[in-house]
């Protein structure tokens, strides 16, 4: 058994050893734990001259586990065997890593994660001996490693390594996630309690039976790991290459399915065919060659038939193939080409040159260059020669360039210099080709049973009829097509032969249909002109028809192209197309159709009808050819006849800039501004358009629309995307894709959520790595201070971002959570840190960063705190953890983005999550916005924000069809859709009036602008309105936001909010008096009402209740107040004033008196008929008021028998009043020595003493 299991772990290294280069081996030759040890001593010092230490202490932990794994292997190998491969790849990886640091910190970081999951070896060197399963157990564990030191070195071996390392690193990190689980799964199932003590006394009692029963399975367990696993990270590989792989055709326009048609198609090689090569001297002379010129090699024949290739399309096509071999290589391709808008031949050059100097050794191999068009030939060996093999010797790329074509005086003058060899001049080739024909011959005969008189076809083809050339086949097929019918169906064909052979792309039978039907200049689209034959039937051989991938048995959706090259030729060549007179048609129809009026109607104006005749169906080609075709015109030689025509498409191409851009280009350096400012509303209109479309068809999917618009796709709206017109199958798949354009720069660690989701900018990757991954040399390290006057616990490590501890204390059994009861949790400490590995390392064990325990005493929490300190990588965490936050809590982040005045963190919030129900969320965030309004008023008083800004950026987000181009808002209550919206949620909504009360100004200006004071009056029920809510809670000094929103209530349907009364029967001046407003809102509200004295329903009139003297004079400025204005209990206001307040303002009663004395006699209009001084001297009857309190109604009656009208005032009081109320009067006159109203009492009989 142990001879097996030495032949295991010696098949382990074989593969290990086989994996590596001759230089590699002959490098780690000799290493040990010794050597390894003074390269890390070495780098530390490097490290430290540089001022980057980056605590390389933290590879001991893997260095001990190493230890550990050498004395075990050393059992069953000899350690002359295998210890260098144990420390070599470490002694390899750090040298090279140290000249980055970026990178010898994560390779300290992966070797830190390995050695964790390797920390129970040392348990098991004692069993290990003895027990044959635990054999197994340590096979696996070195096979593991050994995967590992493989994958670190595929990142540090590779050419210009720190060019590619993002995306190596990538790689790596999806590689070793397999391998450490794995580790991880076998520590686990090794970490039993007993079997550990098993491992450290036999003696324990039943340790011995129990371990033999658990070490029974184990081979089963790891069995199980391992299938799991490779299933696992199979699947995983499957789709993350998948979608990378699918975007990268499409971008590089690789057709999937004649990839795979060609790798699917019957092998015709014969066994041995082409092997003479290998012999060949200039071959093997090639194959091993140092010097530039022995680096290349021309394989060639005689000419033979032509196809189109370019150099862009041979450069898509190597790209591709490098990404489908190399998982680096599709990482670096996708995330180049998923930032750029558009890829230019200098761009393809260049990603084409990265991908393959990213290899140590490549071949590339180049064939049909024969058949490129024009001068693409010169250009892709120009390329080769040029630029890749001088940047490849450079890169220390060993790379070999193989050509294979024709000689056709071209390619043959251009590598004159470099070996090739001719194979029509070599006897072995011509053999092959001999046998090859043979044997396709016999199978011919073999499969159709036909006898050699059979094959003669000679008479069957009489050289009468047969067509000499390729011309002459062509005429027999144009006469038949062309001549044979009517003038009308000649004219249909020359239309269809023209469009498809001046179109950029390959044209849609249905969009070739929808070109017969449209009618630009009339903006019309008649359907009766849909040609009832199909394509085929009508052009003949002259066409190729090729179903369409998505929907292969729809006929709107079949591609038309020319049946070969040499047609299109002979189809200009002979006048049946003038290709000229195409490019100026389709130029002027574009331009026309473009600036049509569906296209550039507002957005309240109704195109249903144009979108139900089918004249969208040419939407998808015209907007994005239309500058190619009027390209085309400009640069072709234009003769005087063809002239008017060219000045038509200028003309043309101008009216479509002014019908959608401000102004058309002027001077030459404007046009690239116009030209993109075109695009970008172009691309606009697309997407409006086709959001009508899928609306109509929702409601009514009609024949018209399978006809020129085909069954539904989910089409990107990027212009220049490959998926612009093709689409998706399911809006899904569009999402992900849309990402792609949207988030295109990915986490390199496939593990990260930072991957799936993506970043708009390479900044935010950069800030997402330095926040999560600690990969940029800006960050140092730090110490951070322990507390004085707390222990030192899971909250303050976390506090401090010690993540090393974090892990301890967890371990340890602390709650990730925290004490219970303590509302400032360890992720909140964090989060407001902005220390992203520990907020990562507890979200991931499970802690929800959105559930906390709610305290009115603390704004605190994880979500508040990461959007205060803007730290948005964490936000974004937050929002991808477990399965994102609920619509409520969605809800909750965007409120505290807005309260923060945090726009990066509300765009981060709406762009990262979607809600389940937007209609919930809407009506979520509108009332939680309040409530977190006052829970802040709380602890700040003064907050009341003014800016409206954040509001309408949230609203405009989820209600876009609400909002222009500008981002103002210009639904109103025309709009049945807004108006159904509308009613529904301010109908539920509840809040206005506290936010006006409060203070919430912004909120306040928020709901008004979407149409709050716009709701009927009839629907309010018994809410407040909303000036009266408004003015009650006011600031109480001057305020220029209160005045802003009192003034843009007042706007309000010229002024109608001051004349609204409340159920009370106040109006706003009412409030606005009653509770003291400044003096300029007062005033403003005064102007705006138009009944001055108005009486509420109990007859208060304005000057009833006002609350001050200063309130009083600004509403006498009025000379329209009535003074004796009286209320329901027949009491004027200076009667009120005494009678009806707490506390008398004798001011008031100054005021009063000033503007009309007659006011302190008058009587009440009733029965009793009282005075001012009878409500005066019955509160100081009152026995329930303190001291204080009983003050003030003496001064209020002192007042009256001091005053100019006293005795008229005595008087009246006289004529309603007791004995006993007269010496009250007179003793109250002693007692304050008013002398003049005591000598106006005798003097009228007041009160006989």
């Amino acid at each position: 058994m142990a001879a097996n299991h030495q032949t295991s772990f010696e098949r382990s290294l074989d593969l290990f050893r086989r994996e590596l280069s001759d230089d590699q081996i002959k490098q780690m030759d000799g290493a040990n734990q010794k050597s390894l040890n003074e390269t890390i001593q070495a780098t530390q010092s490097i490290l430290g001259r540089r001022n980057d230490l980056c605590k390389l202490t933290r590879i001991q932990k893997f260095l001990h586990a190493m230890e550990h794994v050498e004395k075990l292997v050393s059992i069953f190998l000899n350690a002359s065997d295998f210890v260098a491969f144990v420390w070599g790849p470490i002694k390899m990886a750090l040298m090279v890593a140290t000249t980055w640091t970026d990178a010898i910190r994560q390779l300290i970081d992966a070797y830190e994660e390995i050695a964790e999951a390797l920390g129970n070896l040392a348990f098991f060197h004692t069993l290990i001996q003895s027990r044959d399963h635990l054999k197994l157990v340590l096979e696996d564990y070195f096979s593991d490693i050994l995967r590992f030191h493989r994958c670190v070195l595929d990142v540090f071996s590779r050419p210009e390594w720190k060019r590619i390392f993002k995306w190596a690193w990538g790689s790596f990190r999806r590689e070793v996630k397999p391998i450490l689980e794995s580790l991880k799964r076998k520590q686990a199932l090794l970490s039993d309690d007993k079997l550990q003590s098993h491992a450290i006394l036999k003696e324990v009692q039943d340790s011995d039976q129990y371990a033999k029963d658990q070490f029974s399975e184990l081979q089963t367990s790891l069995e199980d790991i391992r299938s799991t696993l490779a299933s696992e990270q199979l699947q995983s590989k499957i789709l993350q290459a998948q979608e990378m792989k699918t975007y990268l055709e499409s971008r590089l326009d690789v057709s999937k399915s004649r990839t795979d048609l060609q790798l699917e198609s019957q092998d015709h090689t014969l066994e041995n065919s082409g092997n003479w090569i290998f012999s060949d001297p200039t071959f093997k002379g090639w194959e091993g060659g140092k010097s530039a010129e022995n680096k290349v090699l021309f394989l060639n024949g005689s000419p033979g038939s032509a196809d189109r290739r370019t150099a862009r399309s041979m450069l898509q096509h190597i790209i591709m193939q490098l990404a489908n071999a190399d998982e680096t290589v599709m990482r670096l391709a996708y995330e180049r080409l998923s930032t750029m808008e558009s890829t230019e031949l200098a761009d393809l050059k260049r990603l084409a040159s990265d991908c393959l100097t990213s290899r140590q050794v490549a071949t590339l191999v180049l064939d049909g260059l024969d058949e490129a068009m024009d001068n693409e030939y010169e250009v892709s060996i120009n390329w080769c020669l040029n630029e890749l093999l001088p940047v490849a010797k450079a890169c220390g790329c060993s790379l070999n360039v193989l050509i294979c074509g024709q000689r056709d005086g071209r390619i043959d003058a251009l590598l004159s210099s470099y070996p090739q060899i001719r194979l029509d001049n070599v006897h072995d080739h011509r053999h092959d080709i001999k046998q090859f024909t043979k044997r396709q011959a016999a199978g011919i005969r073999a499969r159709f049973s036909l006898t050699q008189e059979e094959e003669e076809f000679d008479d069957e083809l009489g050289a009468d009829t047969f067509p000499e050339t390729l011309e002459k086949a062509y005429d027999r097929i144009a006469h038949r097509v062309l001549k044979k019918h009517g003038p009308s169906r000649h004219n249909t064909v020359k239309k269809i032969l023209g469009w498809v052979i001046c179109a950029e792309r390959p044209l849609r039978w249905r969009e070739i249909q929808s070109r017969f039907c449209i009618d630009a200049e009339k903006e019309t689209c008649n359907i009766r002109n849909l040609r009832r034959d199909s394509c085929k039937s009508i052009c003949s051989s002259l066409i190729d028809v090729t179903n369409c991938e998505m929907f292969p048995n729809t006929e709107s959706e079949q591609v038309i192209s020319i049946v070969h090259e040499t047609a299109t030729k002979y189809l200009v060549r002979n006048g049946t197309v003038n290709l000229l007179q195409e490019h100026i048609d389709m130029a002027l129809f574009c331009c026309r159709y473009l600036s049509s009026r569906p296209f550039t109607t507002s957005k309240s104006q109704d195109i249903t009808t144009d979108i139900h005749s089918g004249y969208l169906g040419f939407l998808d080609y015209a907007a994005a050819y239309f500058t190619v075709h009027i390209q085309k015109v400009e640069a072709s030689e234009v003769s005087a006849d063809s002239a008017p025509k060219l000045d038509s498409v200028k003309a043309a191409a101008v009216d479509l800039e002014m019908a959608h851009c401000k102004e058309a280009a002027v001077e030459p350096e404007d046009n690239e501004r116009v030209a993109q400012d075109l695009k970008l509303t172009i691309e606009d209109i697309v997407l409006a358009m086709r959001s009508l479309l899928d609306l109509q068809r929702e409601k009514s999917e009609t024949a018209v629309f399978e006809s020129t618009e085909g069954p539904i796709r989910h089409k990107c709206h990027k212009i220049r995307c490959s998926k612009f017109a093709t689409g998706f199958s399911n809006e899904t798949a569009l999402e992900q894709h849309l990402a792609v354009h949207n988030r295109p720069f990915r986490c390199p660690y496939t593990d990260c959520f930072g991957h799936a989701i993506g970043h708009a900018s390479q900044k935010q990757l950069e800030s997402h790595d330095k926040t999560f991954h600690r990969t940029t040399t800006e960050v140092k390290a730090t110490f951070p201070s322990r507390s004085k006057t707390r222990a030192w616990d899971l909250y303050e490590a976390c506090k401090a971002g010690d993540l090393d501890e974090v892990k301890r204390f967890h371990r340890e059994g602390s709650d990730l959570n925290g004490p219970k009861g303590n509302h400032i949790t360890p992720l909140c400490a964090a989060a407001e840190a902005g220390h992203g590995p520990v907020c990562k390392y507890l979200v991931d064990n499970g802690i929800d960063p959105f559930y906390y325990n709610f305290n009115y005493k603390s704004l605190r929490n994880p979500i508040t705190g990461v959007i205060n300190g803007s730290h948005l990588d964490i936000l974004e965490l937050f929002l991808q953890s477990g399965k994102g936050p609920n619509d409520f809590n969605l809800a909750n982040s965007i409120s505290r983005a807005i309260h923060g005045d945090s726009p990066a963190a509300l765009r981060t919030i709406m762009t990262t999550r979607q809600p389940i129900d937007h209609a919930v969320v809407i009506q979520q965030v509108l009332d939680t916005i309040t409530s977190h309004y006052e829970q802040l008023r709380t602890f700040r008083p003064d907050y009341h924000p003014q800016d409206v800004t954040l509001l309408h950026v949230w609203f405009q987000y989820v209600k876009p069809e609400l909002y222009n181009e500008k981002g103002v808002f210009i639904a109103g209550s025309n709009n049945a859709e807004y108006k159904i919206w509308r009613d529904t949620i301010f109908g539920q909504f509840s809040d206005f009036g506290f936010a006006q009360r409060y203070g919430f100004y912004s909120f306040v200006i928020f709901l008004m602008d979407i149409g709050y004071d716009a709701f009927p009056q009839s629907e309010w029920g018994d809410r407040t309105p909303p000036l009266h809510s408004y003015i009650q809670g006011l600031c109480k000094g001057d305020c220029s936001g209160c005045m802003s929103i009192v003034r843009r209530l007042l706007q309000y349907d010229a002024g109608k909010f001051a004349n609204i009364t409340d159920s009370n029967g106040n109006l706003p001046a009412h409030k606005a008096l009653s509770v003291g407003a400044p003096q300029a809102i007062l005033r403003v509200v005064l102007e705006n009402t138009r009944d001055i004295n108005h009486r509420d329903n109990s007859g208060q009139s304005l000057l009833h209740v006002a609350s001050s003297a200063d309130s009083i004079r600004v509403l006498l400025e009025n000379k329209s107040v009535d003074l004796s204005s009286r209320n329901n209990k027949g009491q004027t206001a200076f009667s009120a004033a005494i009678d009806q307040r707490f506390i008398v303002d004798v001011k008031i009663l100054e005021c009063l008196f000033k503007a009309y004395p007659r006011l302190a006699w008058a009587p009440d209009k009733s029965e009793e008929g009282l005075t001012p001084l009878h409500y005066a001297l019955k509160r100081l009857e009152r026995t329930d008021l303190d001291s204080y309190s009983q003050q003030v109604p003496a001064r209020a009656a002192k007042f009256l028998l001091t005053c100019s009208e006293v005795e008229k005032v005595l008087v009246v009081y006289q004529a309603k009043s007791s004995d006993a109320d007269r010496r009250t009067v007179r003793d109250f006159a002693g007692k304050e020595m008013l002398q003049e109203a005591l000598s106006i009492m005798d003097s009228i009989g007041f009160n006989t003493i």
